[in-house]
């Protein structure tokens, strides 16, 4: 069985790990600071009807909505900027130097203009994966190869400003 073979230093450092953690917390027995994984499984056995039934749906609902706006504005963002270099300029420094503000720090302030609502939470995840759509869609399109864009104006293809970098 290849999957043995291949995984298995990995799963043992897993394991070995897992039963450190198991024998330090039982030793301390501060379940309130470092619980057992043992009485996490337990715990999350006996909380599985509202796990699944009413906080899963909502946190689908949550990473839907706010993955579905970075894709469209990240992917929008990513091909105007490849088309205009104004545009570049203009955001390119804006998105990456965003990234140097920790988004546990912009939380709280979320939570204060939205409250308690799901709008608090679409925009934290609204911002963690915004960047890396961006920055990889218009790397991806800059990447693109000379001979390809050639290709596809040999086949008919149009645009209004078509450059060939």
């Amino acid at each position: 069985m290849k999957w043995g073979k291949e995984y298995m230093p990995a799963t043992l450092l897993i394991l070995l790990f897992l039963m450190i953690w198991e024998v330090v917390a039982r030793s301390m027995d501060m379940v309130f600071i470092l619980p057992p994984p043992t009485g996490i499984l337990a715990k999350l056995w006996e909380l599985k009807i509202p796990l699944f039934t009413e906080h899963l749906p909502a946190t689908l609902l949550i990473i839907i909505i706010g993955l579905s706006i970075s894709i469209v504005f990240g992917v929008g963002m990513a091909i105007w900027m490849d088309a205009s270099q104004v545009a570049e300029r203009a955001f390119y420094p804006i998105i990456i130097s965003s990234q140097m503000i920790p988004i546990i720090a912009l939380a709280p302030i979320f939570i204060l203009w939205f409250g308690y609502t799901i709008w608090s939470k679409v925009i934290v995840t609204i911002l963690i994966t915004f960047f890396p759509i961006t920055v990889s869609t218009f790397d991806g399109l800059r990447s693109s190869s000379k001979e390809l864009k050639e290709l596809l104006l040999t086949m008919g293809a149009g645009k209004k400003k078509f450059s060939l970098n």
